[in-house]
């Protein structure tokens, strides 16, 4: 009966070395961040548990199981977060993004040369409209081999591409509505990539008329489809581009080509909702305000912020109003063309009891009691890069330990099973 309790006591403990190690990190997550045009990347992963008195290094590799042969520096993190920083002038990171659609980051603690994350799978593919430098060009746009004014690709030249081009009309009118707002605004067309198309054609490519750049460094390439862009007919079109590579990765992306015919359609009122017209505010805290546009599709949605005390509330050239001091200050909203103008009354107060009616907004840049899906305000969220590329989820290779931890517990359960049966039938003799 000894050895039995020993044997079952062994069994609990092995249980517990394998889950231990496998729940401390099981709420990791990860933000990516494309900021440059040569394809540079940044990994936001939260949901850590580092000691902010080390050093902290990551490694990038193709395969989940491929041991990491380059480590590079952590050089922003906390307790909860440490970002990684592909630059894709380092050639061992380039080569794996040039390589895959998908890596595998490793973090290591340098200090104490133990992993604090196993290799977590994160999406090296470029979204379509940041392959090339431009989102949007208008029809007839003239290019030369001057590099200054080409069209410059990420990690892409004729020494490691064939370069393809062809053009697709676009049909969808959300697409084209939202685009035409995003013009009116000067924004940023790089909003438009969640309604876009992802799946590229499969034939009618045609050769650019020009394409150089060499891989003496290995990064970009430039040149144009057309020395004069044109489309076929009026309207809207994805200019594709298609990279054929030479030993790497196959690469796709698109330009938006405007050939639109322009009809303003007038503005005829703006509002604010009722919710908007009076407002408590927290001091310090920010809110975005709402504008009603009638018609919704009008083509000139351009407002002129002001405040009536700057000392009391500041407003944006995007509506986002901040509480600077107790009191009262009056905010206007002018269309561009100054003929139409709407206010709204702003108190500040030192705090809120938490029953405000609806008039406050957390700390937030958001306002979360405003209807949900209203599509005509004037809002301008265009300028946001983050790009998640992952939904939370334990850490990598938790699934293999999971089958050990089943078959463990089958086998505890077989012993005291059997260990009960034996004492059983002792107690009957």
């Amino acid at each position: 009966m000894t050895k039995v309790k020993y044997l079952m006591i062994g069994l609990f403990i092995g249980i517990m070395l394998v889950l231990i190690p496998n729940t401390s990190n099981a709420a990791v997550s990860v933000t990516r961040n494309i900021y440059s045009n040569n394809g540079s990347m940044k990994f936001n992963f939260t949901g850590l548990e580092l000691d902010e008195t080390h050093e902290y290094e990551f490694g990038l590799t193709k395969a989940k199981t491929e041991e990491v042969g380059n480590w590079n520096a952590i050089k922003e993190k906390t307790k909860t977060t440490a970002t990684a920083d592909l630059i894709t002038t380092t050639k061992v990171i380039r080569n794996v993004i040039n390589a895959t659609d998908k890596g595998y980051i490793t973090i290591k603690d340098k200090t104490t040369d133990k992993i604090v994350l196993q290799a977590y799978e994160v999406d090296l593919k470029l979204p379509y409209l940041k392959v090339t430098n431009y989102t949007a060009i208008n029809n007839r746009k003239e290019f030369s081999r001057n590099e200054t004014n080409t069209i410059n690709v990420a990690l892409r030249n004729v020494d490691n591409s064939e370069a393809y081009y062809q053009y697709e009309k676009i049909t969808d009118q959300n697409i084209i509505n939202k685009y035409k707002e995003i013009k009116a605004k000067n924004g940023d067309f790089n909003s438009l990539q969640n309604l876009l198309k992802t799946n590229p054609p499969t034939s009618n490519w045609k050769n650019w008329q020009y394409f150089n750049g060499y891989s003496s460094d290995g990064m970009n390439g430039y040149g144009y489809t057309q020395e004069t862009i044109n489309v076929p007919d009026t309207g809207l079109y994805y200019m594709w581009v298609y990279f054929s590579g030479n030993n790497i990765k196959d690469m796709y992306g698109y330009v938006l080509v405007d050939n639109l015919v322009e009809t303003d359609i007038a503005l005829e009122n703006i509002e604010f909702p009722s919710y908007e017209k009076t407002i408590t505010m927290e001091l310090g805290k920010t809110r975005e305000m709402t504008v009603i546009f009638t018609p919704s599709n009008a083509t000139n949605k351009i407002l002129k912020w002001s405040s009536s005390d700057e000392t009391v509330a500041t407003v944006d050239n995007a509506g986002r109003v901040t509480a600077k001091k107790v009191g009262s200050a009056i905010i206007t909203a002018t269309t561009q063309d100054g003929k139409k103008k709407i206010t709204s009354t702003i108190t500040v107060a030192e705090k809120l009891d938490g029953n405000n009616n609806g008039n406050t907004n957390n700390g937030s840049t958001n306002n979360t009691n405003k209807p949900q899906n209203n599509n005509n305000t004037n809002l301008n969220n265009n300028n946001k890069k983050d790009d998640p590329t992952k939904a939370e989820g334990k850490i990598p290779q938790t699934g293999e330990n999971y089958v050990i931890i089943m078959a463990l517990i089958g086998i505890v359960g077989a012993g005291v099973f059997t260990y009960i049966k034996v004492k059983q039938y002792r107690d009957i003799k």
